[in-house]
């Protein structure tokens, strides 16, 4: 078993402890549980608005006892910092892979037993009213459902909202996420756009 920061015996025990006083702190809550009988899908998270949400996401993987991997360019993968980032979970890749890099995603899936990708699908902080499509066509390869995930500041709440199987109607299961997803307002409500 490889061992990350949220899987760490005492490490992982602790950062949970110290994730549920920083939430109650700073007056956050996570709702909704995690399916309990799927050990693998793709989990998206909207509205991505600020690089605080990577200090949420800390936290709330860390109260959940979830135990993801995330993709991160493979330029940043330099020295001591490419060793923190897989220990977070990292995923290192080339984005001029695009289509390569669904069906070697799609193989991990295939591989584990239990994995979990966290995936933006707007792929940036900034207003992106183009959500890019790769969460879905990962699902899809890989035979696994989305888990929704939402951040909402107005109710300050992170949100388990459910599975969803992905169609072969990738247009129409993504007007149904932006149209759930426009109800929520992220960190800077200002960087999503509708």
């Amino acid at each position: 078993m490889r061992y990350t920061l949220f899987s760490t015996p005492i490490l992982s025990a602790f950062l949970r402890f110290l994730s549920k006083i920083i939430l109650k702190l700073i007056r956050w809550r996570v709702t909704g549980v995690l399916p309990e009988d799927h050990k693998k899908y793709v989990l998206i998270v909207a509205p991505h608005t600020s690089n605080w949400d990577f200090f949420l996401f800390v936290l709330t993987v860390s109260v959940l006892r979830l135990q993801p991997s995330v993709l991160i360019k493979s330029t940043l993968f330099i020295g001591p910092l490419g060793w923190f980032l897989r220990y977070c979970g990292a995923i290192p890749v080339n984005r001029s892979q695009a289509s390569s890099l669904v069906d070697y995603i799609a193989g991990l899936y295939r591989e584990r037993d239990e994995f979990v990708l966290i995936i933006t699908p707007e792929g940036t902080r900034s207003p992106n009213p183009k959500w890019k499509l790769g969460f879905h066509y990962v699902a899809s390869a890989a035979e696994v459902p989305i888990l929704v995930v939402y951040v909402d500041s107005r109710t300050r709440t992170i949100g388990i909202e459910g599975l969803m199987e992905p169609s072969t109607d990738v247009q129409a299961d993504l007007k149904e996420l932006k149209q759930f997803f426009d109800t929520k307002s992220g960190l800077k409500p200002n960087n999503y756009a509708s």
